[in-house]
């Protein structure tokens, strides 16, 4: 994982059902370093509690993109993401 910026969506293999359909995202995120960020889902401390259950529970894939403009990315794939699904990934408690 590399520790520049950019944006970072976790999946697992399962789809999960939304209001609208069903997708493998469970989480939309961003940071200034992706590797300090997704290296926090690793450990026990982690408060995201729906998050936990599905790292505890599946194998997550994380897919990301570098960019510097993080934060406006993450807030328009969450928007794009509930506009096509009906709402948040599941893991996701606030967008952006």
């Amino acid at each position: 994982m590399p520790t520049e910026a950019g944006v970072y969506e976790l999946s697992i293999s399962s789809k999960i059902d939304y209001l609208n359909c069903r997708s493998n995202v469970i989480y939309i995120g961003s940071s200034k370093n992706l590797r300090k960020r997704t290296a926090n889902y690793t450990g026990n401390k982690l408060k995201n509690k729906r998050l936990r259950k599905f790292i505890s529970n599946y194998d997550v894939f994380v897919r990301f993109y570098l960019t510097e403009s993080y934060s406006l990315i993450e807030r328009s794939l969450l928007k794009s993401f509930a506009n096509n699904y009906g709402g948040l990934p599941t893991a996701n408690s606030i967008g952006g």
